[in-house]
């Protein structure tokens, strides 16, 4: 018995690792895509982008219910209020991330989005009682002095991008947690809980852009019929769908906590890749050492996460 225990332990483990590095994977994949649309095209029309990425969603979904790969969930009111502030929060965490990446650049938004596990750690601290250790806290320390630097380096930051991402940072962790207390609440599945959310999104976002100056904006936008411009939408809005879904499913099999740590790994390959691939127009040496302050403050900070996860499943 103890043998099959340890067994499906270890099955849970990995599976719960292949989760994590889907995730990291497609997040990293949609930081650029989104970048791409919004500044290398100047598509800067951020709600009509999160229409299309719901819009693709939803109709992915609805056929999968459709072929029978995933029951579809009982529509009631009762789940519809459950499921509200997790479609709250979900939007504020897409808006502001977008916005925020359209004004910073990537080694930047990659280097500030780290203070999402400073969210966490103060949400888990006045909710749960749950007190880090100083470690981990001096490591969060040092991601927030990089993202400092990183900002005050960045040529083409500004205030906006550097507002947005901050609340990027709070919606997120309080998106997160929100993912698994609404799962508990509702014993939906991922796409289950994934379809109330977009349900909830959709028609306020599609009336938004219909009846605010945004739809004839759009409409004259000069790009809208390159191909490369709707490869490019088309892409971001396919990630945006997987993401939301590995989001949800990764804090099933994951806590919150180590689902931030997975976004810690990724943005270490999301801030050097964009040195690499988009770097910014110019660099100064405050910039280059924020975010290299912030990457080691990363690896710390994910070290310390793995080596407790490692002790206390010796203690079990």
């Amino acid at each position: 018995m103890a043998t099959s225990r340890g067994e499906l332990a270890r099955r849970e483990e990995i599976f719960g690792l292949l989760v994590c590095l889907a995730y990291a994977s497609t997040s990293i994949a949609i930081t650029y895509a989104n970048k791409i649309v919004l500044s290398s095209y100047g598509f800067h029309f951020e709600v009509t982008l999160i229409l299309a990425q719901l819009a693709l969603s939803t109709a992915s979904i609805l056929l999968l219910f459709l072929l029978g790969v995933c029951s579809a969930p009982p529509l009631n009111f009762d789940t519809l209020v459950k499921t509200l502030p997790l479609s709250f929060w979900f939007f504020a965490y897409v808006i502001t991330g977008l916005s925020s990446l359209r004004s910073l650049s990537v080694p930047t938004w990659s280097a500030m989005r780290r203070l999402t596990a400073l969210c966490i750690l103060f949400l888990d601290w006045f909710s749960d009682s749950k007190l880090a250790p100083m470690s981990i806290w001096l490591s969060i320390v040092l991601m927030l002095l990089g993202a400092i630097l990183a900002g005050l380096g960045d040529f083409e930051g500004s205030l906006r991008g550097y507002v947005h991402v901050a609340c990027n940072c709070l919606s997120s962790a309080l998106y997160l947690r929100a993912v698994t207390q609404v799962k508990k609440k509702t014993g939906m599945s991922e796409m289950g809980v994934l379809m109330y959310t977009n349900m909830w999104c959709l028609l306020p976002v599609a009336l938004f852009v219909l009846l605010s100056s945004e739809f004839h904006r759009v409409s004259s936008f000069p790009l809208l019929t390159d191909s490369g411009f709707l490869a490019s939408l088309f892409g971001s809005s396919i990630l945006s769908g997987l993401l939301n879904y590995l989001v949800f499913l990764s804090a099933s099999v994951n806590s919150p906590l180590t689902t931030c740590v997975t976004g810690q790994a990724k943005n270490v390959v999301s801030s050097l890749g964009g040195f690499i691939f988009m770097p910014p127009a110019e660099y100064s040496i405050v910039h280059i050492s924020g975010c290299l302050l912030g990457l080691m403050a990363s690896v710390w900070y994910a070290t310390l996460k793995f080596l407790d996860s490692q002790s206390r499943r010796k203690q079990d």
